[in-house]
Order: C-alpha cells, then sequence, then structure tokens
C-alpha cells in the first residue's frame, strides 16, 4: 500500500457511515478522481489487505476490516520490508525527505544534488521543492544547509543538534515510543540492548526513578553517539557549564560511560559524558525521597504555585489540595524544564488523540504552561504541553469524584415489602455510585415521612399529593425507559443545549479566505463591529494558536482566545468555500471560534463534549459545510 492509500485506509476507518470521494479528497488535499482511482485499486487487492471496500450508491464508501490480523500485517509492514532502502516510496514526498535528511546527517562528504535526483528519480524542480522542507527541518535545530560549488552540499551546524534531529526524526517508534525495529539498521541493535541493560542496572543501583521512555530515549541517545564518535563526529563543548553543578548525575553517567567504553572500546571525551548528564536531567531522575517536599525557593515551587494560580483565576480549577497532582506535576516539570534549556525537544505522538479527547485539559496546560514560557524565556511546545494535559486531564476526574455528590433517594411501593426490596437491589445495582437509598416506604405511610432531606422519591404508583420534591414513577421491574428517566432525574446538572451557544448573527457563510490568519481577523472584526469584544481580541486568538494550532482534523478547527474575555459563552462559526492548509498535516473548511466568558463556569467541559462530539462526526460538519443559510446550520449543530 502506498501512503496515499494508506491515508485514504485511514479516513474511512475512523468513520461509522460511508465517506463521499469528495470530502476525502478534501481531507488530504487531492482531487476526487484521484481518490476514485486509489479506491479502485484497493478494492481490486482488497482480499489480500483483509479488508472490504463497499460503494454505497448516492452514499459514499464504507470500510469493513474482515482479517485484522492480515490487516494489522498490511498496514505495518514488517521489519524486513523496511530495511532494504530502495524499497522505499519515493514517490511519496516524505519518503524523500527523509530519505535525504537522513543522507545529509549521516554522510562525512558533501552530497552532490545530481546524484539526490537520480537516487529519489525526481526532476530538479521537484528536488528543489523536497530541499525547502529539508532546510525548514533543519533549520528548527539551529542547522543550515551549505551548497559549495564544484563540491556538493552539507549539514553545518552544532554535532548535538544533529544528533537530536536524527533521533526525533529518522527513528521511528512504534506505539509504545520504543525504537520500531524498522530503524535498527541505522543503529546497532545488539549494542543498543547491552547500553540498556547498563543503563538499568546502574538505575537500580542508585535508586533511581526513571521512566521507560526516559530509559528508551537515554539507550538511543548513548547508541547514537557510540556511532559518531566511531566516525570521529564529537560533541563541541556544551553552552552550560556543567562542572559541580549535578555531582549526583556526574557519577552515574561516568559510570555507565565506564562500562560502555568498555565493551565498545571507544574513549568518550568530557563534553560527550556532559551529554549524558544532559539525558539524565530530561529524565525523571529523581530520588525517591526527594519527592515528598519540594522546596518553596525552588524554582519547581515558584513554578508549581504560577501554574496552581493561573488555573484557579481563569479556569476555575482548584487544585491547590490535589497532593497527587501536585506531586506529579514536579515530576514532570523539573525534566521538562531542563529538556527546554538544552533543546531536548522531545516528540509526543499521541498529541493529536490528546487533542480531541481531553480538549479542556489541553486549554488548561496551555494556560499553565505559559508560567515555564515567562520563567525561562523559552517557547513550550505543544509536544510537552499535552504531557502536562494528561495530569490536568487525571487531576479533573478527580475533582469531578469528589464533587458528584449521591442523590439521597426514598423508593415508594404500593405492593408488599418483596417488590419493594426487588426495586430497592435493582436501583442499587444499576445506580450505584448516583443514588443513596436512604429507605423504603408504603404510599399510606409517605404523609408521615419527613422528606427534608430527601432529593428525589422513585414511586411504583403515581403520587396524587402535593409534595415538594421531584417524583419519578417506575415499573417494579425496572425497564429500560425507566432507567433513562432515572438518569436525567439524577444528572443535577442540565445538559447544554447548543442554541445557547449560537445565534444567526455569528453565522458566516462560504467565505473565501487563503489562510487561517484572514479567518481568524475577519471572525474577531465581526464580534468587534457588534461590541462583543476588545480591539485587541484577535491578537489573543493568535497569540493562542502560535502555542499549538487547535484544527482537529475532519476539516475542523477550534481557535479561541488564550485568556477568556467576554461576558457570556458563545460560538462564532465560519464556513469556506475550499478547504485552507491550517497546519502542515491538517485542512480546514468549517471554523468555530470560542469565546468563553470571563467568569468561569463548570458547564466548561460539558460545552467541549458536545462541540468534539459534533466536530468528530464528518456526517454532520459535511452538512454545516454545504448549508446554504445560518438558520441551517443553527439547526443542524443543535440537532447533531
Amino acid at each position: 500500500m502506498s501512503k496515499r492509500q494508506k491515508d485514504i485506509v485511514m479516513s474511512l476507518m475512523k468513520e461509522k457511515e460511508p465517506v463521499t470521494a469528495e470530502w476525502m479528497a478534501k481531507e488530504l488535499g487531492v482531487s476526487d478522481r484521484t481518490i476514485r482511482t486509489e479506491i479502485k485499486e484497493l478494492q481490486s487487492q482488497s482480499s489480500s489487505l483483509g479488508i472490504i471496500i463497499e460503494s454505497v450508491r448516492g452514499k459514499g464508501y464504507l470500510l469493513e476490516i474482515k482479517d485484522y490480523e492480515l490487516f494489522d500485517r498490511e498496514i505495518n509492514p514488517n521489519a524486513n520490508d523496511a530495511i532494504n532502502e530502495n524499497q522505499s516510496d519515493f514517490s511519496e514526498q516524505e519518503n524523500r525527505v527523509l530519505y535525504m535528511l537522513k543522507r545529509f546527517l549521516l554522510e562525512k562528504e558533501p552530497i552532490k544534488l545530481e546524484s539526490l535526483e537520480e537516487e529519489l528519480f525526481v526532476t530538479k524542480p521537484k528536488l528543489q521543492t523536497d530541499l525547502k522542507i529539508v532546510r525548514e527541518l533543519l533549520e528548527s535545530y539551529h542547522l543550515k544547509l551549505v551548497s559549495r560549488p564544484h563540491h556538493g552540499t552539507q549539514v553545518e551546524g552544532d554535532e548535538y543538534m544533529k544528533r537530536l534531529c536524527f533521533s526525533n526524526y529518522i527513528l521511528r517508534r512504534n506505539s509504545n515510543l520504543n525504537i520500531d525495529s524498522n530503524s535498527f539498521h541505522l543503529l546497532d541493535q545488539k549494542l543498543f540492548e547491552k547500553i540498556k541493560e547498563t543503563i538499568i542496572k546502574k538505575v537500580n543501583e542508585y535508586k533511581i526513578e526513571i521512566s521507560d521512555i526516559a530509559l528508551e530515549n537515554l539507550a538511543t541517545h548513548i547508541t547514537i553517539g557510540c556511532k559518531r564518535i566511531e566516525e570521529g563526529f564529537v560533541i563541541e563543548n556544551l553552552e552550560h557549564d556543567l562542572t559541580g553543578k549535578y555531582p549526583f548525575e556526574k557519577i552515574v553517567a561516568n559510570e555507565i560511560v565506564k562500562e560502555v567504553e568498555e565493551f565498545t572500546s571507544l574513549t568518550f571525551p568530557k563534553s560527550e559524558i556532559d551529554y549524558i548528564i544532559v539525558h539524565l536531567l530530561g529524565t525523571k531522575l529523581i530520588h525517591k525521597n526527594t519527592l515528598n517536599e519540594f522546596s518553596k525557593f525552588d524554582e519547581l515551587g515558584t513554578i508549581i504555585h504560577c501554574m496552581l494560580e493561573r488555573l484557579k483565576t481563569e479556569l476555575n480549577w482548584d487544585f491547590q489540595d490535589d497532593s497527587e497532582f501536585i506531586q506529579a506535576l514536579a515530576l514532570h516539570i523539573r525534566p521538562a524544564m531542563n529538556r527546554l534549556r538544552y533543546n531536548m525537544n522531545i516528540r509526543n505522538p499521541l498529541l493529536d488523540e490528546i487533542k480531541r479527547k481531553y480538549p479542556s485539559a489541553f486549554e488548561g496546560a496551555a494556560i499553565a504552561s505559559r508560567c515555564i514560557d515567562e520563567y525561562l524565556k523559552i517557547e513550550v511546545g505543544e509536544h510537552e504541553i499535552a504531557y502536562i494535559a494528561l495530569h490536568i486531564g487525571v487531576a479533573l476526574e478527580r475533582m469531578k469524584a469528589r464533587k458528584k455528590k449521591e442523590k439521597r433517594v426514598l423508593v415508594v411501593c404500593a405492593s408488599g415489602v418483596g417488590s419493594a426490596r426487588l426495586l430497592y437491589y435493582r436501583l442499587q445495582n444499576v445506580f450505584k455510585d448516583e443514588i443513596d437509598i436512604v429507605a423504603t416506604t408504603n404510599y399510606y405511610q409517605l404523609k408521615e415521612y419527613d422528606l427534608s432531606s430527601i432529593d428525589l422519591i422513585i414511586s411504583t404508583i403515581p403520587i396524587k399529593e402535593e409534595i415538594d420534591i421531584p417524583v419519578l414513577v417506575v415499573n417494579t421491574f425496572l425497564g429500560e425507559g425507566d432507567i433513562a428517566n432515572i438518569r436525567k432525574g439524577v444528572s443535577s446538572v442540565k445538559e447544554c443545549e447548543g442554541q445557547s451557544y449560537l445565534n444567526k448573527s455569528k453565522v458566516f457563510i462560504h467565505k473565501d479566505f487563503e489562510d487561517k490568519e484572514s479567518v481568524i481577523r475577519f471572525m474577531c472584526d465581526e464580534l468587534y463591529k457588534q461590541k462583543l469584544v476588545s480591539k485587541d481580541y484577535v491578537n489573543l486568538v493568535l497569540e493562542r494558536e502560535a502555542v499549538a494550532p487547535t484544527s482537529f482534523g475532519n476539516l475542523v478547527a477550534i481557535p479561541h482566545p488564550l485568556t477568556p474575555e467576554t461576558e457570556e459563552t458563545f460560538w462564532t462559526v465560519c464556513t469556506l468555500k475550499r478547504p485552507i492548509e491550517w497546519t502542515d498535516k491538517h485542512r480546514v473548511q468549517f471554523i468555530c471560534l470560542l469565546n468563553i466568558r470571563k467568569v468561569p463556569e463548570d458547564d466548561l467541559e460539558r460545552m467541549y463534549k458536545k462541540l468534539i462530539a459534533l466536530v468528530e462526526n464528518s456526517t454532520t460538519v459535511q452538512k454545516v459545510i454545504k448549508s446554504e443559510s445560518a438558520e441551517e446550520i443553527i439547526k443542524i449543530l443543535n440537532e447533531s
């Protein structure tokens, strides 16, 4: 399967309803015809892929996986296929870019562009376009591509950065963040395993806490180091002087190096040992006993205090007493700050999933991460923000569990004790954490019962008397409808209705814009004209966009300001005539600008849930994009 065919299969996989070729074409940035051709090709080989792609007349295509094992093998081909370099599919730009990046990072001598044209089977103009992307990737690591006439082109810059770039882009990692076996033709696997064993031994010896990801990373970097030292590339001295600064990490680094030198017969200069110290600082390297109390004067204390304050004032989340959250943050932030200080950008393979599944936690993390930005004067990227979001997500779940007060329920039965007990046990079983059944009583005794502490009455017969407490009448055997009604009665917070967020004056249809900044400026200007936001509002939205793009896939983006500014929470919606590129990965045609009220409410989480449910449903998004009127869009979003 080519990369494009894989993208089509992935696009179909996430849909439960048929998807049109037109929709996939927009999402993948190709023509409808290309999609149809590729799908015909996939259909012809579907039995060897373990799938069926059904064409549903007038509705599009639907994918069904028949043989999961076969499908998994085809979509994630195993190591042997990838080892042979010549088997790479160079018709895909991504593969060409990675191939060039790898050649430039690993070759000692300059490379002539003519030889790259031949190796990649591409024309000069195409190669120049690919080189532009290679340059941009290298620039993010402060590396330059330098060409010399008659010699060729090579990468110039810091060896430390070359290794980081190599580790982040060339070594593929699998879903567990471990190095994919495909990458071991670039690294010596036996050496890697041996180095890993050495680190584990030292970690246990010195009682160090280290996560699996950090362990993999450290072993990878030392293995890359061995390969580079052998070829004569040594790290120049690090900008930061580490002498005497981290005595504990220094001991551990020296001991690891001593063992590695023994089985490789290489000599590690001091700068390389410093480099390992930096990696130890970027791991969760903390003595178990230092965790319990972090110093109030420590930079970590300052930053955590700042984060807790911001989350409280801007989102109304009070985590001051959540010691588990504070401890998790302490464990995470110290190494994260060291990673930022030493430019050790880590990639978070779960980034898109975290943004989609925990949008409010991700927002909280974007707000909290500004404390690190301001302290270090270094921008925290969205990969690091996503890790902080996981900790916030857990804390929010804990907070919800604490707030969830059980409803006090009185059960009223007309008949004998038997049926009352039956209903009692059934209720206990279905609603165990949501209700507290205070007592069961007969209808005639209800008059004498003190109802002051009761929230809800569940009765098997209608109650004619006037009482101030909600009464739900159910069948003794509790049918599905009864359960649904009780659930509604128990749920103390009203479901948010979409219409409270949408209004005709804030819906704009089929606009023509070239890029995301123009769309955002237009939407903010419209709100400014309606006197709903300040002139500076657009800068807050663009500033938030710079922290981490707000595109979610499915042709949708949800921009919003960095700090809440409006009096009420509402949505502003804009659809475009054609999709625009929002980030390098996502194209967008439906923009929902979120305007969140200054005084946060508890329903923020619910509003996000509703919105994410809408934008993940491609049928809804397609209907919105095709809509010809604001009323129609409001109707679709309210009914979905």
